[in-house]
């Protein structure tokens, strides 16, 4: 095998493979290697036999992780998301898809429900115009109060005299104020629409998401967003991979990173390099030769130490308009056996009908035991999505948190747990039984680069943002500034409209021809 690369990647995260596929569709020599004998990085699908040697090689690692009960049968039957997420409908991540051709690899369907979980009530959460007008949970002033915020935030607010000066002021006082919405109403639309992490998340992030999620509701059907079948990111990400893979991308997983270094065989372990192009080389455990390459991209997790410092590190450009990132995110992935449909809004005539894949929100302060600031959020998935065998759900429980926490997610997430399953049990005459419940903490790793010093060619990819609604599109818009710092540092020399330049070729058309125009 020919061991000269234009690039090499490290990683097989979402945001590593979408710009493997892209610059082996430009035209690069690309090796993408992942130390994992699976794809997907820290957003994998996994069975459940896959699972349980995922935790057993975190306890190793000292990772706060427990696991109870046992694999059930047909455990190959399950694909498990580590990083569960849903796709905008309208967004840099569905365009990349798209363009791309990996839509094509999976298979896709609408998020069937939104709840929110209110003083013990569940409440679905209307899709549409007509929706708010058939409750029955709302009066007829506050409907039109609605209506109206939702026509000021799908326009062009940035100027507005409703927003001066309330732009850093929380948006559920910002609601109330503004738009004299109730509590109840004002809370479902920060945190079921908004999809605000945090009880503080100030006003003016948050209307660039609602804008962006109302813009996406008809585009597929009622809902903003799609969820993908088998577990979705990591399942889309093995998607891009084979998407460069066809492209000529070479394909190395399950073996260690034991060295990274530069070219030159007489450079000390740690080189202090010069201001010209640096090149790299790479071994791989057990392999035979090096690999060289003129621009090394690395998720910050695979880099070592005194790379860290020297690595270009990519950001989202739309940081202003997300939430804001957290310093970890507690995570419970439990199976149970019967259905996991939730109860119909018996007071909402709008509700959508019984589906296995959903999405529940629990507002902070919302459940007796649960946290006062953060909202938690309780993904569903089962047959429907090809998750799940027959008869079986998979429950996914997230919580951000903005601090380290003295806690374990076992004991933060635990409450939870116990009330989705009630709610299952009151619905259901039949017992939702709990099989097995892997509790775990997802750190975000950091990565502190300096401007001044840092080299060209060295690129590092930043955790993806554990955000249910957001996450996806940041990995598309941080792959895309990858690509063209990647090309930039291969090329030097960039002009302009040089074909190698464009993300994917077809993304510009498309998005030219797209009607973006909102109903309401």
């Amino acid at each position: 095998m020919d061991n000269h690369f234009d690039v090499i990647v490290l990683g097989t995260g979402l945001t590593e493979s979408i710009t493997a596929a892209a610059l082996s569709k430009a035209g690069f020599k690309v090796a993408h290697i992942d130390p994992n004998p699976y794809y997907g990085a820290d957003q994998a699908s996994l069975s459940l036999d896959e699972l349980v040697q995922w935790v057993d090689h975190c306890k190793e690692d000292n990772h706060s992780v427990t696991h109870y009960g046992e694999v059930p049968p047909h455990a190959r039957q399950y694909s498990v998301s580590l990083a569960p997420s849903v796709i905008p409908s309208i967004g840099p991540f569905i365009s990349s898809l798209i363009a791309s051709g990996v839509s094509r690899y999976g298979s896709f369907k609408l998020l069937s429900r939104v709840v929110i979980y209110d003083a013990g009530i569940l409440k679905d959460v209307p899709q549409s115009k007509d929706d708010i007008f058939q409750s029955k949970a709302m009066s007829l002033l506050e409907k039109r109060r609605v209506t109206r915020f939702l026509m000021f935030a799908a326009g062009e607010f940035e100027n507005s005299k409703e927003l001066h000066d309330q732009e850093n002021s929380p948006l559920l006082d910002f609601l109330q104020s503004i738009f004299l919405l109730s509590e109840a109403t004002a809370r479902t639309i920060t945190y079921a629409l908004g999809y605000c992490c945090f009880i503080s998340e100030t006003t003016l992030p948050a209307l660039y998401r609602i804008r962006a999620y109302l813009k996406g509701s008809g585009r597929y059907g009622p809902s903003s967003f799609l969820v993908g079948y088998y577990g979705g990111s990591g399942e889309i990400a093995q998607g891009f991979c084979r998407a460069a893979a066809v492209r000529g991308g070479v394909y190395i997983l399950g073996r260690s990173i034991t060295r990274i270094s530069s070219v030159d065989p007489t450079a000390p372990e740690y080189p202090v390099l010069t201001s010209g192009p640096p090149q790299f080389a790479v071994e791989v455990d057990d392999f035979p030769d090096r690999l060289h390459c003129r621009c090394l991209i690395s998720a910050t997790t695979l880099l070592p130490g005194h790379l860290r410092t020297l690595a270009h590190l990519i950001r989202p450009s739309i940081s202003s308009r997300s939430s804001p990132q957290p310093f970890a995110m507690a995570r419970c992935i439990a199976i149970v056996d019967g259905p996991i449909t939730l109860p119909l809004d018996t007071e909402d005539s709008g509700a959508s009908e019984a589906s296995d894949s959903s999405l529940l929100v629990f507002p902070p302060g919302s459940l007796n035991g649960g946290s006062a600031i953060s909202t938690v959020h309780v993904m569903t998935a089962g047959p429907g999505t090809m998750s799940a065998p027959s008869g079986k759900g998979i429950l996914y429980i997230s919580m951000p948190l903005a601090t380290n926490s003295v806690h374990s997610a076992e004991i933060l997430l635990r409450p939870y747990l116990t009330a989705v399953l009630v709610l299952f049990r009151a619905e259901q005459q039949e017992q939702t039984r709990l099989i097995c419940s892997t509790f775990y903490m997802q750190e975000l790793a950091s990565c502190t680069s300096s401007t001044s010093d840092s080299l060209v060619g060295l690129l590092a990819v930043p955790s993806l943002s554990p955000h249910t609604t957001q996450g996806v599109d940041e990995a598309a818009i941080v792959a895309e500034a990858i690509f063209r710092k990647a090309v930039f540092s291969l090329n030097r020399e960039i002009k302009e409209g040089c074909e190698q330049c464009v993300f994917w070729p077809l993304l510009a058309e498309m998005e030219e021809g797209e009607d973006n125009n909102v109903q309401w």
